[in-house]
């Protein structure tokens, strides 16, 4: 597995992914929504990796779009960390791509469009392409 790492603005909140592949073998994704552009955020997962979010202090949760999925911010410096679907026994998310240390090794990202997908549409490709993922808070 190869490890790499990153961390919000502030270094509040430290970011762990874990993958069976090189960072220069992904793709991130920007999604064309109104409040990932503004933020210029761009997303990283993959099925078979991990992603660990380590705060010093609780995440802040938004809902965007569907309402389905959480968007993670360091309560700091309000940086969006990265974006889960917690559900029925489902812990996944993706990433923050521009956070992590090796961002700039990654292929060119792609443009994505999930607002055009159903509620359950959307459910079925986070299953299948995010990673597992888990929260720690340690003050």
């Amino acid at each position: 597995m190869y490890q790499y790492s990153g961390k919000c603005s502030c270094g509040n909140v430290l970011i762990q992914f874990s993958s069976p592949k090189e960072i220069s073998s992904y793709t991130s994704r920007k999604c064309d929504c109104d409040y990932c552009t503004q933020r210029g955020i761009e997303y990283l997962s993959d099925p078979h990796s991990q992603i660990t979010f380590i705060a010093k202090t609780p995440l802040k949760h938004e809902k965007q779009g569907s309402e389905q999925a959480s968007f993670m911010l360091c309560v700091k410096c309000q940086t969006v960390v990265g974006v889960a679907y917690l559900s029925q026994g489902i812990s996944v998310g993706s990433v923050n791509a521009r956070l992590l240390d090796e961002f700039d090794n990654m292929q060119d990202s792609l443009v994505v469009s999930p607002k055009t997908l159903s509620k359950t549409e959307k459910i079925k490709r986070w299953s299948e392409l995010w990673s597992q993922m888990t929260v720690k808070v340690t003050p």
